[in-house]
């Protein structure tokens, strides 16, 4: 038999990051049934790609010549390519880019789950291109559709931007449309410009009007961005955006940032881990960024994520220029050993917080921050949080200006400071394992049956962390774990 440790590694493993329901019409388990290509080390792109015996020499062939339907087997080998998709599927004619041989084993790969996937190994490696400061991408998709991409590692890119010329990795634009990029791995991809204002790399980023995009159980580490991110999705007709059980660490700069009038989002089971915050302690730049940023995004949902080790787990709010931020949901998720848990309102503002709305805020435990949670303006009437726990952090509530710190109750405070409402807790939640990173209830926790009996099941979803059912016994739990 598990023990509690052991259940909630099993279940925040699998249960919670494979169980997700998606507007994608082909399963991630899908067996090609069309045409295949395949390309190796040692192949031609003078053959006809249709055998291992007679392969194309270059990725960038396949992605010239593929068809809707095929897919393209990559042989074992290291590919020092940069990339441009010049082809689309169909409707339930994905195009699949992958390692010859690849399948994801019972139980999942990728990600955060650190299981190979398997099939051969694919790498394609920059570094023999030195530092580039042209601005071309390592992988561009523009105006291309349902097309797949996984498998593969992309790694040691570095790039020095100069005279405004953007550094870029992945940039995803156009019209494109149902596009996937599944267990990948991005590794040690580099910006090498200084920390003022010059420098940015947009590692990864979709822009308006690509829609239907998802980034699945792909791993994001060692990367400096300097002043951009490791993964974005940006201007304001990017719509359908889904971020799901990646895992994101070592990372310099902001991890995910939904940006720029972005809408209709998911984040949702994703790990990020050492955002800003070296794993020797010292911090880059003396200046930790957010872990997962809503700026000037809207209608997105936030669900589910780990988060431990980076300046702000969790932010929603409009820099300045942005479009307003609204209608965001942010519930089951953990945020443990940040500077700051959640930031809740703007920080561009100390008298109008109208650029925040609509926002929810429930369910998600902070362990062991330096801030639980922090007031700022926002249009106070339409934020709500309740149902959180804030546990053994150094300040649980800072609002030191005293501003409206919107709808707040059914919260558990244990160490630290005491936030607002009429129905706050402040005793021990009793986690089973909370150094461990368990933070599952013990049966005599007071968290269980706590929550406000009132909280709409279509504001928590239907599930709690671990992809167990979330409201039991008729009255929610406390927390972003629903006791068994």
């Amino acid at each position: 038999m598990l023990n509690s440790r052991a259940r909630a590694i099993l279940v925040f493993g699998f249960a919670a990051f494979f169980s997700s329901t998606l507007f994608w019409a082909v399963s991630q388990n899908d067996v090609p049934a069309g045409p295949q290509f395949y390309v190796s080390t040692t192949g031609n792109d003078v053959n006809n790609g249709t055998s291992l015996s007679t392969p194309w020499r270059t990725i960038q062939k396949a992605m010239n010549s593929a068809t809707p339907g095929s897919t393209v087997s990559i042989v074992a080998g290291i590919y020092n390519e940069r990339l441009t998709l010049g082809v689309s599927g169909a409707a339930g004619n994905y195009i699949t880019f992958q390692p010859n041989g690849f399948s994801v084993p019972p139980g999942g790969c990728g990600g955060y789950t650190r299981t190979p996937c398997r099939g051969d190994q694919v790498t394609l490696d920059y570094a023999s291109l030195g530092t580039l400061s042209d601005g071309v991408p390592f992988l561009l998709v523009s105006g291309k559709s349902y097309v797949r991409i996984q498998g593969l590692t992309f790694e040691n890119f570095t790039t020095l931007e100069q005279n405004f010329v953007l550094s870029q990795g992945v940039r995803v634009d156009g019209a494109s449309n149902y596009v996937e990029f599944k267990y990948n791995k991005f590794l040690n991809n580099k910006e090498t410009g200084p920390w003022t204002g010059c420098c940015a790399m947009a590692h990864f980023r979709v822009w308006g009007p690509a829609s239907n995009i998802w980034v699945y159980g792909n791993e994001f580490g060692n990367l400096v961005t300097v002043y951009g991110e490791a993964l974005t999705a940006d201007l304001g007709t990017q719509t359908n955006f889904i971020a799901e059980n990646n895992w994101i660490h070592d990372a310099d700069a902001i991890a995910i940032d939904v940006h720029g009038g972005a809408n209709n989002y998911t984040i949702r089971g994703n790990k990020l881990e050492y955002i800003g915050i070296k794993r020797d302690g010292t911090i880059w730049y003396g200046n930790p960024p957010v872990a997962i940023y809503n700026d000037g995004a809207n209608t997105g949902v936030i669900e589910r994520n780990f988060v431990n080790y980076a300046g702000v787990a969790f932010e929603a709010l409009s820099e300045p220029g942005q479009p307003p931020t609204h209608d965001v949901t942010i519930r089951n998720n953990v945020a443990e050993h940040c500077q700051t848990g959640m930031v809740l309102g703007t920080w561009y503002s100390n008298t109008d917080g109208s650029s925040v709305s609509n926002i929810n805020v429930f369910n998600t435990t902070f362990y062991g921050d330096g801030y639980g949670i922090i007031i700022r303006p926002m249009v106070s009437a339409t934020v709500t949080w309740e149902n959180n726990i804030f546990a053994s952090n150094i300040f649980s509530y800072v609002n030191t200006l005293n501003w409206n710190p919107g709808n707040a109750d059914y919260n558990l405070y244990f160490g630290g400071s005491t936030g607002p409402g009429a129905h706050v807790l402040t005793l021990d939640p009793l986690f089973n394992n909370a150094p461990a990173g368990d933070f599952t209830l013990q049966s005599a926790s007071p968290a269980i049956n706590s929550g406000d009996p009132n909280t709409p099941a279509s504001v928590v979803a239907a599930v709690d962390f671990a992809g167990n059912p979330r409201i039991l016994g008729g009255r929610i739990d406390i927390g972003a774990y629903e006791a068994r």
